[in-house]
Formats: structure tokens, sequence, C-alpha cells
């Protein structure tokens, strides 16, 4: 964690150029002189002699650029729980982030950062930062196999040496070298959600809040934990409907109250719904009627054996495209069904299922379900999370025309947002949770980053889908192009992989991590030359010659070396004289035991 820190602090103080953080500076160009490379980034005098002047690095941006970099931060919402507020450490008019915590920057550098660089930045300077963050991204995840791990520890070799090609000698310090040696770390001690030190951190911030006298703060945190602790104590005797910090339910808890559980459902029974005290049913229309019907038949594990059972009919008939007996199944299956559930050995909650929902529904402007906290698009806007992303997993059978002989079933993955949660009742039998979304058309860019443009839609005549299928998303605003947002998956935070022999016989689990990132951009064929420079960006220039620039530094660095010595040589006499006084008094404390 403090790895990833130190990195987002070099990568951000010198693309932003922060005074005292950035690792471009005067000294650093003068380091190039010495060593005799990067020709092009050397210090170079004025005509008059008098001035010196550096060329801006190819990773160097205008005010222009460092103003869409911090805005794309400024103003990018989170889910709930994933970090804290990030834009409140970013400073506009100042152009540059502070004060972000350790968390702040695992984020930014996993999910974040790579919006504003690939937008701005060059290729040459882009694609190894992004695989860096890949990097991190992949290393961090809770289910990790070695095989991955092989490949990190080739792909950061090579990221390192694309790095060093474009920073300065200045921005390779042990934090930037570390991360070669992690995916062996990773091999060795295993995933590193149960190393890193977030917990502990946060134990300790607990710690440094109990103290009140700064004097003694080893008393402080003692006395105040003890009353934590008989105060735990007495909790465990209080009535069960008392909440305390061992019966408190979790923030995402999304499991259903005793009281609120269904018996028997076909549909599962989890989730716990926002906001219904402040809703009035309403009615749907015929349209979304149909469509909630056609959607929950389709996907209702026992119906399928009656949705076989159609298609065998569908596909008898003779003289039929494949493209026409997959209409035909569609528009008349529920018809179909309907009959077909009147004979006798058909189960009783499959006929009520057949009938369809009623008309009358609840609305929810939030719910919790899967371990993540769902909002509807309209109570995200006057918030500053955000959580009314979804994406969803379908097999859909794809067509290229309505001649096409051989249709093409693949698992696709679809993105959108929630505009509405609505809770149908089958007429007391059981209830059902659906949210309706719009759903966006999906790109991939060269960079391999998935976005979606919210002006242009897709699949619009199935909108509903079941709480329990989707799983959370969010949206980052591309600085270019308002319409075009980019997507960055989600896991809830107690998501954890235990294996198969765990809890096995739960009916469905969280969904596994997404791991579709697998490789970051590949890295272009330049023949080993960059552009060093930017010519469309003034050149910086210092009022003070080359010469006087370098006496200086000669002159502080002596200055440093000698009160570093002053001080070493002042600890080693106070040692000399605490021995001393030691010896001395062991010598008086043997001569009384003799005596």
């Amino acid at each position: 964690m403090h790895i990833e820190k130190n990195i987002v602090d070099s990568i951000l103080g010198t693309l932003l150029d922060i005074s005292g953080k950035t690792k471009d500076h005067a000294k650093a160009r003068y380091d190039l002189k010495d060593m005799g490379i990067k020709k092009n980034l050397h210090p170079k005098d004025t005509k008059d002699s008098k001035r010196t002047k550096f060329a801006k690095a190819c990773f160097s941006m205008t005010n222009g650029e460092k103003s869409f970099f911090c805005g794309v931060l400024k103003t990018a919402k989170l889910p709930d729980g994933s970090a804290s507020n990030i834009s409140r450490c970013v400073h506009l008019d100042e152009r540059k982030l502070s004060n972000y915590k350790t968390h702040d920057a695992h984020f930014m550098l996993h999910y974040l950062l790579p919006i504003p660089i690939k937008s701005i930045l060059p290729d040459h300077v882009a694609i190894p930062l992004i695989r860096l963050s890949s990097f991190f991204r992949r290393l961090c995840k809770k289910e990790i196999t070695l095989e991955e791990l092989d490949c990190l520890e080739v792909e950061i070799i090579e990221t390192i040496n694309q790095l060093e090609r474009i920073f300065p000698p200045s921005f390779f310090d042990i934090m930037i070298h570390l991360p070669i040696h992690l995916a062996n770390e990773v091999r060795l001690g295993g995933p590193v959600q149960n190393r890193w030190m977030y917990s502990t951190e946060r134990e300790m911030g607990t710690f440094k809040s109990y103290i009140r006298n700064r004097r003694y703060p080893e008393g402080c945190i003692a006395e105040t934990r003890v009353g934590i602790d008989c105060m735990n104590l007495f909790s465990k005797y209080l009535h069960g409907s008392v909440r305390t910090r061992f019966n408190r339910r979790s923030r995402n808890n999304d499991e259903c109250e005793p009281s609120d559980a269904e018996i028997v459902s076909l549909f599962p029974n989890r989730g716990v719904p926002l906001g219904a005290k402040k809703t009035d049913p309403f009615i749907l229309d015929n349209k979304s009627l149909s469509q909630v019907h056609a959607y929950l038949l389709g996907n209702c594990d026992e119906v399928q054996e009656y949705i076989r059972e159609h298609e065998q009919e569908v596909n008898n008939q003779p003289r039929r495209s494949k493209w026409r007996k997959a209409k035909n199944h569609c528009q008349n299956f529920s018809q179909w069904f309907e009959t077909r559930v009147l004979q006798e050995d058909v189960p009783y909650l499959i006929k009520q299922l057949s009938r369809g929902p009623n008309s009358v529904a609840k609305s929810y402007s939030g719910y919790l379900i899967n371990g993540y906290r769902f909002h509807v698009r309209q109570r995200d806007a006057r918030r500053k999370t955000q959580n009314s992303g979804v994406t969803l997993v379908a097999s859909t059978t794809s067509f290229a025309s309505s001649k096409d002989k051989n249709p093409i079933a693949a698992d696709l993955t679809y993105y959108g947002r929630i505009v509405d949660i609505v809770e149908l009742d089958y007429y007391g039998h059981f209830k059902v949770v659906l949210f309706k979304c719009d759903w966006y058309e999906v790109e991939n860019d060269t960079y391999g980053l998935t976005y979606v443009y919210f002006n242009k839609r897709c699949s619009q005549e199935e909108p509903f889908v079941l709480g329990s299928q989707v799983h959370q998303c969010f949206y980052v605003q591309d600085p270019y192009d308002q319409d075009r947002h980019y997507v960055m998956k989600t896991v809830p935070r107690d998501l954890f992989n235990m294996g198969d022999q765990v809890e096995s016989n739960l009916t469905q689990s969280y969904e596994n991590e997404p791991s579709e990132h697998l490789m970051g951009p590949s890295i272009p064929k330049d023949n080993s030359e960059v552009l060093l420079t930017r010519t469309d960006v003034p050149e910086t220039i210092i009022d003070v010659p080359s010469e006087e620039f370098v006496t200086q530094q000669l002159e502080v660095e002596e200055e440093e070396f000698e009160d570093k010595s002053a001080d070493e040589f002042e600890d080693e006499s106070e040692n000399e004289y605490e021995d001393e006084s030691e010896n001395e008094y062991e010598d008086e404390f043997e001569d009384e035991l003799e005596d």
C-alpha cells in the first residue's frame, strides 16, 4: 500500500509539475548533462548567457491540460464505500492534488489515473503508465493464479524499461524498483488482501483518537480501551433487539429480516429495499407488464424445461429459417405457456407465474443486494457517490441477418444505469424485484479500456433485469467527450473466494472478482526512438546562468554535508560520554560489592 502511495506521489508530482514534488527539476536536468544522456533535455544558456532555459519534456502538460487532468479527478463520482471523497483533495485553481490518503492513492492508481493519462499524454508516455496501473490492479486481486504472476513478472520489467526511456533518473527511486519483486512476494505470501496494512493503519488511527493528554499517550489509550472492553462485556447481556457491535448489521448487508423472508419462491429472496416508506404504489403500463413477464419466464429455472419443449415444437415446423423460428419462439412462448400450465403435471407456483404479475407495483429509490448498494439514477444526481451503474453478463444468440443459417451463441457483457427499481407482486404468492435500466453500446479503445456512450442506447425492448443478476460498475467521463464514459468494475469489499469446499450448499453466491483486464496495452514498435521534448510548449527559463547554478548547488551540498558531519560527531560524542558514564558506574558498583 505504501509503494502505491509513493508511486502515485511521484507520477502526480511529475506530470502536474508540483513544486517540491516533481522529479523533473533543474538539478535533475544537470544530472542528465553530467551523465551525457537525453541531450535534448540538457539545460542551455540563453544568448546573453545570463539565464538558463529548459526544454519541456514529453510528459509535461500545459496549464489547460493540467486543468483537464484535475477536472477528471474532481468530477469523478465513486461507488459508496469504495474510497473517500477524492474531489476534496483536488485544487483546480492551483492545478494540483494534496492531502489524499493512502487508500485514495490506491483507488486512483487502479481506476482513475488511466483516463486523463490516455486522453492527454502521447502514446509512448501513456502506454507505460497505463500498464503500470494495470499491473497493480491485477496484483491486488483477491484471487490470482501462478500463471498470472508469471505474466506480471515479465510485464513489469518491460513497463519499467519503457518508463526509463521517458522519465529522468531522479524519478527512479527505490519505490519504483520495488514492483519488480512484488509478484514473487505474492507467490510466496499469498494475495495481498491478507497482508497489507490498511486495517492496521485504521486501528492505529483509532488509538490515536483516544489520546487526550499528549504527555501520557499510553495511559490515555489504556484507560479508554478498558472502558470500551467493559462496555462490550455489558452489551452481551442486553436484549437482542438492542443494537450492539455484536449484532449490528453491516452497511450493505442484503439479508432479509426473518419476518420479511418468503418461505417458497421461484426467485432468490435476497435483498433489502431502500426508501420504501417514501414511495406510493403505481400502475405499470401494458408494455412494461409484457416485457417484465417475458423476462421472468426466460430467467426462471423451473420454466426451462417448458422453454425447451416449445423450442422443439417450433423447430419441427418445416420450411422456416432459424431466424424465423427463433422469432416465433420469443413472440409466442408466453401464450403457449399459459395454455400448457393448465395440464395437471404443472406445479402450483408455475401456474401462478403464468398468470403474470399484478399491474400495481412498488417503486424503490435504492436496493441492497449482492453486497452492493444500488441507487436509481435520479437519486445519484443529488449525491456525491455513484451507485446506479450496473453490468450484466447474458447468453445471447446473434443473427447476422434474417437469412443467417449459423447464428452465434455467446456471453455478452452489457453496461447500463438504473432508471427504476420495481417490486412486482404475483397476487400474494411471491414477490420479485427487478431493475429497469438504460443499456448502452459498448466499445473498446486501443489501450484496452471499455467505454460506453450515454447517447447511444441498445436493447430498449428488454430494460428489465433481476436484481440478483446484476453487479455494480461506475463510469468516469472522458475529459474531451461529454458523452463518452469509461467503465470501471468493482466488487464488494467483503467478497472472498474460499473455494468449492466452503459454503457449497449456497444456491447462489456473489460474482467472482472480474478478471477481464488480463493484459495492458501492447508496447508500440518505435525502433527504440522516442520524442523526449514538446515543441508546442514554450521552454522554461530561470534567471541563473548554468555555471552559477552549479556553483550554488555545490555550496548547498557542502553545507548539508558539514551539517550532517557535525550532527554525527555530536551523536558519537554523546554516545561515548554515555558509555564512559555507564562504565564508571559499573566500576563503582563492583567496588562497593567487593567491599
